[in-house]
C-alpha cells in the first residue's frame, strides 16, 4: 500500500481543518491549599491535553509578573502541585504549557507525508503480521505483532519488564502510553529559590505600604506643611525683610557694573570697526612679508651656488637668470609691503593688538557683569518670591497650633516620611521586580528545555500517544500501549520508527477512538485511518479472532480483581478471562429503591469507607456533571464516564446504574467494572434490575445476585442523607380563615 501515508495524511487534515488554534498558555483557574499542605487544582470534567510545563502566575499569564515553575502531577483529574520555597502572594493561579491539539495533529500529517522507508509500517498498514505465541518473547524477535489482554492482565508491567530487558540487552525501546499523566518536576534550582525570596520580600514592603495609607487615611502632609510654615512666618518676617533690602543692594551694584560694561563693548566695537580698513593693510603686509622672506632664501641658495662651484658648470646659466628674477621679485615685494604700510598709517601692529585685546576684554567684562547681575536679580526673585508666599499664608493661628500638636502626638509626619522613604524606592523596587520576574522567566524556560530534552533520551524513551513524537534516530523496538483504542494513524507512526520489532498491546474491548466533529466520521479515510484501531484493521474484534489470529498473542489471566467482578466482564464480551483465585474483590449491590439517591451522602459514605483512591463511574456525560458538582469538595473521588474516566485503576469503584441499563454501553460497562480493585459498588434499583433481561448489562449483575455474589444492601441503611436544611420562618405561610374546623381541631 504505497499510497496509504497520502491517505492517513488526509484523514488527519480533515480533522485538523476544525480544530481550534489556541494559545501558547492556559489558565486551569486558582489553586486551593488541601488540609495536607498541598496546592492542587481542580481539572475533573474537563478536556485537558498533555501537560508539557506548570507555572504558579497572576490572572495576566506567565509573561505579566513572576511566573513560578511547580512540581505537578495529573492523578484522578486532579493536578497535585508541589510548591518550593516561597510564593508571590500575587500567583494565585495556574497555568499551564500544553500539547496544542492543532499543532499535534499538524505535526502528524506532516510527518506521515514526509515518511521514509518505514517497512513495519507498511505492514501495518496492509494488515499483515508475523507469528505471535508468546506476548513476552514477542518483544524480542524481529517482525509485527498485537497483543491482546482485557483489563487487569498485565499489559503495561509486561511492557515495562520487557523494556528494562531490551535495553540491558543493548536496545534502544520506544514504549508509546495512551495515558500522559507522567509528573512534572522543574528540579531544585538555588537561585530560582533566592528570587522567590527577594520577590516575597518586595510583596511585603508594598504590603507594609498599603498598611501605612491606611494609617495616614484622612491625613495632609500638605496641611501640616501649611501650619508648620505659618507657625514660622513671624519668626522668619524680619530676617527676610533685611535679606531683601540686601539683595536689592546688590542688584542695583550689578546693573551699573553691567551698564558700564556694556558701554565700554560700544567704544571697543567702534574702534574696531574704525580700523578695519588699516588691520587689512597691515595683515597684508604680513603675508607679503612672509613671502618676501621665502624670495630672500631663495636668492641666498642661488648666490652660494654660483660663488662655489667651479666657473662653468652647467646650469649656471639657468642659475643666474633665476637670480635675476629673484632679485626683481625682492624688489617688487619691498615696494608693495612699503605700500601697505602707508596706507595704514599711523595704524601700527602693536595698535592692532591693542584694538583686539580691548575688544576680548570689554566681552569678557560684559559677560562676567551679565552673571552677576542673573544671580542678583534671581536673588532678589527669590527672596521677593519667599515674602509673597509669607504674606499669603499668613501667621498661624490656635487652631493652627492645636492641629500641629495633635499630628506630632500621633507621630503622623513620621509616618509620611516613613511611607515616603518606601516609596522613594518605589522606581528601583519595580525595576528589581521586572529584573527578577524576568530571570526567574528564564529560569523556567531553561527548566524546561531541560527537562524535554532528557525526557527523549537514554536507551528507553517514554511517550503519549498524544505528542506523537518522532525521534531523530530510529528504534530498535516499538512497544504500543493500550493500542485497542488508538487510532491507526497515531499508531503507524509509532511503528514507523521501530527498525525490528513492533509490538502492540491492547484491549479492543475498551471504547474506541472519536473524531471531532461528527460530520467527518463519513469519510472514508477518517473511517479507515483514524476510527479504525490496530486491531480492527487487522480484523480482530472478538476473543475469538483474538484467539484464532496467528499474528496476536492473548494474556487472559488477570490479577487486578476478584472473581466475581471477572464474572461481570466475561458477561459482558470478555469471556476468556481467568484468575489466580487469591485476589478477593468485595461487590456491594446498593438498592435505591427507586428512588433518587443522593449523591453528596454517597460521596461521604465511599469517603468514610475507603480512604484510598475511589472513583465513580457514570453511564452518560449528563450524570458524571451532576456527580462532579456532588463531589466537587471531595479531591480524592474521581468522577467521569468510562471513556473520560481519568486514571486506570482504583481502590474502590461506583457504577452508577440509576437513570440508564447500560444496555446500548455494553463495552463501557465491562470497562467500568474492571476499574477497580478492592470493593466495587453498583448504585441501582433491585427491581429494575430483576426484571433486565438475560445478556444485558444489568441482567449479568441479576446473574451474579442469584449466585450470591453480590451483596445487596438498602441504600437508606448504609448512606446517612445530609440533614435537611431548615426552612426560613419567612418562608412559611400561614392561611387564617373563620371557618369553625371539624373534629375538635384548630382552624388555620
Amino acid at each position: 500500500m504505497a499510497d496509504w501515508r497520502q491517505e492517513a495524511a488526509r484523514a488527519v487534515e480533515a480533522e485538523l481543518e476544525h480544530v481550534r488554534q489556541s494559545g501558547e498558555w492556559t489558565e486551569l483557574g486558582r489553586y486551593r491549599q488541601t488540609g495536607d499542605g498541598e496546592y492542587a487544582v481542580d481539572v475533573r470534567g474537563r478536556r485537558v491535553d498533555p501537560i508539557d510545563d506548570v507555572r504558579l502566575a497572576g490572572p495576566e499569564g506567565p509573561r505579566h509578573g513572576p511566573a513560578v515553575p511547580a512540581k505537578a502531577r495529573l492523578r484522578g483529574g486532579v493536578l497535585w502541585l508541589g510548591v518550593p520555597g516561597p510564593l508571590p502572594p500575587d500567583c494565585d493561579r495556574v497555568w499551564v504549557r500544553q500539547v496544542r491539539a492543532h499543532e499535534s495533529l499538524r505535526r502528524l500529517a506532516h510527518e506521515l507525508r514526509g515518511l521514509g522507508h518505514a517497512p513495519l509500517a507498511d505492514q501495518l498498514a496492509a494488515g499483515e503480521l508475523d507469528r505471535a505465541r508468546d506476548a513476552y518473547r514477542a518483544c524480542f524477535r524481529p517482525g509485527l505483532r498485537l497483543v491482546w489482554g482485557g483489563p487487569g492482565t498485565g499489559k503495561t508491567t509486561l511492557i515495562d519488564s520487557a523494556a528494562a530487558d531490551l535495553a540491558r540487552a543493548g536496545k534502544r525501546v520506544l514504549v508509546v502510553t495512551a495515558a500522559d499523566e507522567a509528573p512534572i518536576d522543574p528540579g531544585h534550582d538555588a537561585e530560582r529559590l533566592v528570587i522567590q525570596e527577594h520577590l516575597a520580600e518586595i510583596t511585603t514592603v508594598e504590603q507594609q505600604l498599603a498598611e501605612l495609607d491606611a494609617e495616614l487615611t484622612g491625613y495632609d502632609h500638605a496641611a501640616f506643611l501649611a501650619v508648620c510654615q505659618r507657625i514660622e512666618n513671624r519668626e522668619r518676617s524680619a530676617s527676610l525683610e533685611a535679606e531683601f533690602a540686601e539683595a536689592r543692594r546688590r542688584h542695583d551694584e550689578a546693573s551699573e557694573e553691567l551698564a558700564a560694561a556694556q558701554a565700554e563693548l560700544r567704544a571697543a566695537r567702534e574702534a574696531w570697526h574704525d580700523s578695519t580698513h588699516q588691520r587689512a593693510r597691515l595683515a597684508e603686509a604680513r603675508e607679503l612679508s612672509a613671502q618676501l622672506a621665502t624670495v630672500s632664501d631663495a636668492a641666498s641658495v642661488l648666490s652660494d651656488r654660483l660663488e662655489n662651484r667651479r666657473r662653468f658648470y652647467r646650469g649656471r646659466r639657468a642659475d643666474r637668470r633665476a637670480l635675476r628674477d629673484a632679485d626683481a621679485d625682492w624688489a617688487r615685494l619691498e615696494e608693495l609691503i612699503a605700500d601697505c604700510r602707508a596706507q595704514a598709517h599711523p595704524l601700527t601692529d602693536d595698535d592692532a593688538i591693542g584694538i583686539e585685546e580691548g575688544l576680548t576684554a570689554a566681552h569678557d567684562r560684559l559677560d562676567a557683569a551679565a552673571r552677576e547681575e542673573t544671580e542678583a536679580y534671581t536673588r532678589l526673585e527669590l527672596v521677593r518670591g519667599r515674602i509673597a508666599q509669607l504674606r499669603s499664608v499668613g501667621v498661624a493661628s490656635d487652631q493652627d497650633h492645636r492641629f500641629h500638636a495633635e499630628c506630632l502626638r500621633l507621630d503622623l509626619p513620621g509616618v509620611h516620611a516613613k511611607r515616603e522613604e518606601l516609596r522613594g524606592r518605589s522606581p528601583d523596587r519595580a525595576a528589581r521586580r521586572g529584573q527578577l520576574e524576568e530571570r526567574l522567566w528564564w529560569l523556567g524556560e531553561r527548566a524546561y528545555g531541560r527537562r524535554y530534552e532528557t525526557g527523549f533520551t537514554g536507551r528507553v524513551v517514554r511517550a503519549s500517544a498524544a505528542r506523537r513524537f518522532v525521534a531523530e534516530q530510529p528504534f530498535d523496538v516499538v512497544l504500543v500501549d493500550d493500542a485497542g483504542s488508538a487510532r491507526l494513524s497515531d499508531v503507524l507512526l509509532a511503528v514507523a520508527q521501530a527498525r525490528e520489532t513492533a509490538v502492540l498491546f491492547g484491549d479492543f474491548r475498551r471504547p474506541g477512538p472519536r473524531v471531532r466533529p461528527q460530520a467527518i466520521r463519513n469519510l472514508p479515510e477518517v473511517r479507515r485511518w483514524t476510527l479504525t484501531t490496530p486491531f480492527g484493521h487487522c480484523g480482530i474484534r472478538t476473543p475469538e479472532d483474538a484467539e484464532a489470529h496467528p499474528g496476536c498473542a492473548v494474556l487472559t489471566r488477570q490479577h487486578r480483581y476478584g472473581a466475581n467482578v471477572r464474572a461481570l466482564a466475561n458477561s459482558t464480551g470478555y469471556d476468556v478471562l481467568e484468575g489466580s483465585g487469591r485476589i478477593d474483590t468485595e461487590v456491594v449491590l446498593l438498592d435505591t429503591r427507586g428512588s433518587s439517591p443522593d449523591y453528596a451522602s454517597i460521596a461521604r459514605f465511599l469517603a468514610g469507607a475507603e480512604r484510598e483512591s475511589t472513583a465513580v463511574v457514570a453511564p452518560n456525560r449528563l450524570q458524571a456533571d451532576a456527580w462532579l458538582a456532588a463531589v466537587r469538595d471531595r479531591l480524592a473521588v474521581a468522577v467521569g464516564t468510562a471513556r473520560t474516566l481519568p486514571g486506570t485503576d482504583f481502590d474502590t469503584v461506583l457504577v452508577d446504574l440509576t437513570g440508564d441499563d447500560w444496555a446500548e454501553r455494553v463495552r463501557s460497562f465491562g470497562v467500568a467494572v474492571t476499574r477497580v480493585r478492592r470493593r466495587l459498588y453498583l448504585l441501582g434499583d433491585l427491581d429494575a434490575i430483576k426484571s433486565a433481561p438475560i445478556g444485558t448489562p444489568l441482567g449479568s449483575v441479576n446473574a451474579l445476585r442469584l449466585q450470591g455474589s453480590v451483596a445487596v444492601r438498602r441504600l437508606d441503611e448504609v448512606v446517612i442523607p445530609a440533614p435537611r436544611r431548615p426552612q426560613p420562618a419567612i418562608d412559611r405561610h400561614i392561611t387564617v380563615t373563620k371557618e369553625s374546623a371539624s373534629h375538635d381541631t384548630m382552624s388555620g
